[in-house]
């Protein structure tokens, strides 16, 4: 342990603090202090990780110091709790009487007892959150709700923080009086972000009334940095209160009335990437497959799957993605393993770099032989918004042009040009002109013209 000031401890603690009548189970959280730099704080982790493992109800965040994970944030925290030496620890951040002194940051052989004090008080206030993970723009965008079970005075202010586990640095510790470099080691519950501030939120400066229901919209965009299966979100709510410690009055937002944590990905609904269009059809003897995203996150690209209705399905292929992005992509892949006179299936399975996955819906082709006629069959879906699929049959290979005009004959976009194969072939409209931009709500035209044949189909868009 790196000792800045000097204290004694004895294995017996009193809370100084008067507990509100229970209502409902408390969550107890034990703040960690510790840095890569601290020879005996391996074994403060390891003594967080044997107090919830008795604990059921106990949770922990791990503040860093003088290390690549530590922050201005956790800097200002350890400062406001007055550490003064690691690896310690606060439990719900009250201030506690080990028989010798008063202390806030306990040293790791007065956790247990004073986690398992904490455990046996309920708490006042209930804490849900409920919200969504977007995970193309890595958004979070949440809301707290906190239910209060009886009436509270004073100054309250709510912490919202984002953790991470598993952060690979070099550790130092101290094993039989020799200091090793151990690595890799691999640490837990380090707070990477503390969304609301170190201090937290001001709620209220006067308290809570009995049954009232107070809410906290949150949005945070999480670094790509972090590896978001590996977060937690932890809520907590403190409370403003006047402490003497050394002789000196301390002004504190300290004592914690309840707390919540839960693994991200748990806690919200996550928003897979953006899959906005995904459409199959025949050209020639083949079937092409074209899909378009909005915007993806982490995306390392999609399995294309193949079935007959009634069996399984098969990956017959694997298009690149484009990682992370918030601008639109298009896609192409093109079956060329296709019998005619059948009923095929296809879908998408998205994989992200993390190994999580999603699939698309399914889109069903009927395979036929060359068509005897050329013709423009109508779009769509139509009416439609965003976009309407066009299909064209060749009788035989031919130079064609597909184009679309307004009600006034004006040319709006040209969707095809030039020469296409004998077959079936499918243009996507996305309701823009010949400079992408979009155009209004309306009737418009499709045209197909071919040296021997033109055909004119009606659409609307709708928006």
């Amino acid at each position: 342990m790196r000792t800045l000031l000097r204290t004694a401890a004895i294995a017996v603690l009193f809370a100084l603090s008067t507990l509100l009548p229970a209502q409902t189970t408390r969550t107890v959280l034990l703040e960690q202090m510790t840095g890569t730099w601290c020879q005996y704080c391996p074994y403060g982790a390891d003594e967080v990780d044997s107090v919830l493992s008795i604990f059921s109800n106990a949770r922990a965040l791990a503040y860093h110091n003088q290390d690549p994970m530590a922050t201005t944030e956790t800097h200002s925290v350890q400062q406001h709790l007055l550490v003064t030496q690691y690896p310690t620890g606060t439990v719900d951040r009250r201030l506690w009487n080990t028989g010798t002194s008063l202390a806030i940051a306990l040293s790791r052989g007065y956790w247990r007892n004073a986690v398992g004090t904490r455990a046996q008080v309920a708490s006042n206030m209930y804490i849900g959150v409920a919200g969504t993970y977007h995970q193309d723009t890595r958004e979070i965008n949440a809301t707290v709700t906190l239910t209060m079970l009886d009436d509270y005075t004073g100054e309250f202010y709510l912490n919202v923080v984002l953790s991470e586990d598993s952060l690979d640095y070099t550790q130092k510790k101290n094993i039989n009086n020799i200091v090793y470099d151990i690595s890799p080691y691999y640490h837990k519950r380090v707070v990477r972000n503390m969304i609301t501030g170190w201090m937290g939120h001001q709620l209220t400066t006067s308290g809570f009334t009995k049954n009232q229901i107070v809410t906290y919209p949150f949005t945070f965009t999480v670094p790509s940095a972090y590896k978001i299966t590996n977060c937690a979100l932890t809520v907590f709510v403190t409370q403003k209160v006047t402490l003497t410690v050394n002789g000196q009055p301390q002004n504190k937002s300290m004592n914690i009335e309840q707390a919540w944590q839960e693994r991200l990905l748990s806690a919200l609904t996550t928003v897979p990437v953006e899959l906005i269009s995904f459409h199959a059809s025949q050209v020639g003897g083949d079937v092409q497959l074209r899909w378009r995203t909005a915007r993806e996150s982490n995306n390392r690209g999609w399995y294309i799957q193949r079935r007959n209705p009634g069996e399984g399905w098969t990956d017959i292929g694997f298009v690149d993605g484009y990682g992370t992005t918030n601008e639109q992509q298009i896609y192409e892949f093109t079956d060329r393993m296709v019998e005619m006179d059948q009923v095929i299936d296809y879908r998408l399975r998205q994989v992200d770099f993390d190994g999580t996955e999603d699939v698309s819906d399914v889109a069903r082709v009927f395979t036929m032989a060359t068509p005897t006629t050329t013709r423009l069959l109508p779009n769509f879906p139509n009416p439609f918004n965003p976009s309407t699929n066009i299909m064209v049959e060749l009788a035989q290979d031919a130079p064609m042009t597909v184009e679309i005009f307004d009600m006034l004959g004006r040319h709006v976009q040209t969707l095809a040009e030039g020469m296409h194969s004998a077959g079936a072939h499918v243009f996507e409209w996305n309701g823009t002109d010949a400079n992408g931009s979009p155009v209004q709500s309306g009737i418009f035209f499709a045209r197909m013209t071919t040296p021997d044949h033109s055909q004119t189909i009606q659409m609307q868009l709708a928006k």
